[in-house]
């Protein structure tokens, strides 16, 4: 009987070993950054991609300065993860333009180990001075195959 109980701990311990394997798969689909795609209608009213050369893109809340001087079609920008809004001001040429976006965030937790996720969700425009914008996507995550925003350009 005494080897029986000697056994079943030592199975137990074993089984409790492994069932307590830490899970270093932390990878996370959320992202803290807005993905844009430059666009412009043709003369049958479809979207064709366009490059824009920027001379630089800047925002106050992330105390950032992007792409000086840079040709971009698709392109990525941080959003502030202390405030729920994030201002972008964009320079080419003569022109300035700005976009505010406004947003929601919420803090999850998958398991101790892995820490704490924020997701951004909800994303609006407050304020925005280009010609056109499409919000394609309110939620930022990195399996979507599409951009966030679609800025058209004309």
């Amino acid at each position: 009987m005494e080897s029986i109980i000697k056994k079943s701990i030592v199975l137990i311990l074993i089984v409790s070993i492994f069932a307590c394997q830490v899970d270093s798969n932390c990878n996370t689909l959320n992202v803290d950054y807005v993905t844009f795609n430059t666009v412009s209608l043709n003369a049958n009213a479809e979207e064709i991609n366009v490059q824009v050369i920027f001379d630089s893109i800047v925002s106050p809340q992330t105390d950032s300065v992007f792409f000086l001087e840079d040709t971009l079609q698709n392109f990525q920008l941080p959003l502030s993860p202390v405030e729920n809004q994030t201002d972008f001001f964009f320079y080419y040429g003569p022109f300035i333009d700005t976009i505010r976006f406004t947003y929601e965030k919420r803090n999850t937790v998958d398991s101790p180990e892995c820490g704490i996720d924020m997701q951004y969700f909800g994303m609006d425009t407050a304020f925005q001075t280009f010609d056109s914008l499409i919000i394609v996507n309110d939620t930022l995550k990195s399996t979507l195959n599409a951009p966030n925003i679609k800025l058209f350009i004309f």
